[in-house]
């Protein structure tokens, strides 16, 4: 049931696509388990990128980070989850400061500024992060430096911004659409059947099961594989 449940590739979305081969796991471990665990990561993946295409943001932050907890020694995750949270706090309509990760304003000087933009974009970089979403990332990235880099921008910026950002506090707890999409997943897998097709056919679980043998008087090994699939 595993290999059927192929995913888009990279390639139909970006023309070429941008990861190295030295970053899908090798199954060099003689260990069934462990290249099975390799395997689920890297469809986790596949689906973080599936997701995107999609626009479904949380739901790609979810898959990358199921990726390196599967994983944990999976190359690059952490910027691929970087450049998701990028777009999913554009998509929310956050400020320029919330796109640098600097989550109070007002305490934010340009020290602050400059090292949270030098990190994101070492993490943007083409060398370092080879998802789809790194290009546009790296975009608003460049434009919230751009702005909070200079002195007489950043204080116009503030400026217009003060008023917004409290009325945009009040609007966020009200606003079901938000709320919605974020829960996208969740909604999904809370239909009658969680390991079936989707109303619209749209999304599609499966878990496996694989119960590992051992000998007398040694424990079993129990391993649950969820594997996803975007149509």
């Amino acid at each position: 049931m595993v290999s059927s449940l192929n995913f888009k590739s990279n390639r139909t979305a970006t023309g070429r696509s941008r990861i190295p081969s030295n970053s899908i796991p090798q199954a060099l471990c003689p260990d069934p388990i462990t290249n099975l665990v390799q395997m689920a990561a890297v469809k986790a993946r596949e689906a973080a990128e599936a997701y995107f295409t999609l626009r479904h943001f949380d739901c790609a932050i979810m898959q990358a980070r199921a990726a390196k907890e599967l994983y944990p020694e999976f190359p690059g995750m952490d910027n691929y989850m970087a450049a998701y949270q990028i777009h999913s706090a554009v998509s929310h309509k956050k400020n320029w400061y919330h796109i640098l990760g600097i989550p109070n304003p007002a305490i934010a000087d340009s020290e602050a500024i400059k090292k949270q933009y030098k990190r994101l974009a070492l993490a943007l970089h083409p060398d370092k992060n080879w998802s789809i979403a790194a290009d546009g990332a790296f975009k608003y990235v460049k434009a919230a430096w751009d702005v909070l880099s200079d002195r007489a921008k950043r204080e116009a910026y503030d400026k217009s911004l003060s008023p917004r950002s409290q009325g945009a506090r009040g609007s966020n707890n009200s606003k079901p659409a938000q709320q919605q999409r974020s829960n996208a997943c969740s909604r999904k897998r809370a239909g009658p059947d969680a390991n079936s097709t989707g109303g619209d056919g749209s999304f599609y679980k499966k878990t496996i099961k694989i119960v590992r043998k051992s000998n007398p008087g040694q424990r079993a090994t129990v391993v649950m594989l969820s594997v996803c699939r975007v149509a």
